[in-house]
């Protein structure tokens, strides 16, 4: 298929009210194993790379053509996101080699900072008419390529002037989560937050460590996207260890189980999000 717009993804989940999967992925078969879980729940999602999948993959151009590839053999949509961007440099980039959805992380950055770089982002998302992830408050944890510090939990008020002064598409917000595996949701939070900015998609960082009642309800909330990472990274190497032996020569076999790990898991998670049967 084309390749998907974020915009696209993110109206449908508005309209339908799920919540749009997007998993970040670092190598060949974690990719085909979220694309196999997609088709297999025809679902639509987000194949997402942040700077650390990047960096392993050999740099972004080799990311975009791996999605590129895939997308062009799926069918169901499929678009390419950058995750948390830490520079417009980066994004304008991005969008060249045909990402369809943008994110730009300041949340480590002081409130005019982070507000005047979100600009400076959504100018360069809004010529090549793409999406804009933003963030404010500050989702904790640990994940690599990912910046990050303590919880700082997203203000309601901050938020309604945050995302009237940059126009961003989506607010990544802070609720609870944490990047890694663990993390509750502070569903009250997430409701003022919907109110606070008017309706505008809701987007839950740290996605593996959430139990499956949680996710539903902050789907029902009012959450529209949510990251996975974690959860089928550890999967994927789970899967290679238990199926590796010192003696093994040929790597294929254990891969193609890992694939097939972090297909499962995958469609676990879009299953809970209400995604499946939304291609």
């Amino acid at each position: 298929m084309p390749l998907a717009a974020g915009r696209d993804l993110l109206t449908a989940a508005m309209a339908g009210a799920y919540a749009l999967p997007g998993f970040n992925v670092s190598n060949v078969e974690m990719a085909l194993g979220v694309v196999d879980a997609a088709q297999a729940r025809r679902a639509p999602i987000l194949l997402q790379f942040n700077p650390s999948n990047i960096d392993h993959l050999g740099g972004i151009a080799v990311a975009a053509a791996l999605a590129r590839a895939l997308v062009e053999r799926a069918t169901v949509p499929v678009g390419i996101h950058l995750d948390h961007g830490p520079q417009v440099a980066l994004l304008r980039q991005a969008v060249r080699l045909g990402f369809t959805s943008l994110m730009f992380d300041g949340s480590t950055f002081p409130y005019e900072r982070n507000r005047t770089e979100t600009m400076a982002a959504y100018a360069v998302a809004l010529e090549a008419g793409v999406t804009l992830e933003a963030e404010l408050g500050h989702v904790g944890g640990r994940e690599p390529g990912v910046a990050t510090s303590e919880m700082v939990l997203t203000d309601p008020e901050v938020a309604a002037r945050f995302v009237e002064e940059t126009r961003v598409d989506a607010l990544a917000v802070s609720v609870g989560t944490a990047h890694g595996l663990a993390g509750t949701v502070d569903l009250a939070l997430v409701r003022e937050l919907r109110a606070a900015t008017h309706g505008l998609p809701l987007v839950l960082h740290g996605g593996s460590g959430v139990t499956p009642r949680d996710l539903r309800a902050a789907v029902e909330a009012g959450i529209r996207k949510v990251n996975i990472s974690s959860e089928i990274h550890a999967a994927f190497a789970n899967a290679l260890a238990t199926t590796l032996t010192p003696s093994t020569r040929d790597p294929r076999p254990a891969l193609a189980r890992a694939r097939e790990a972090v297909a499962a898991v995958a469609a676990q998670r879009i299953d809970l999000l209400g995604a499946t049967h939304r291609a």
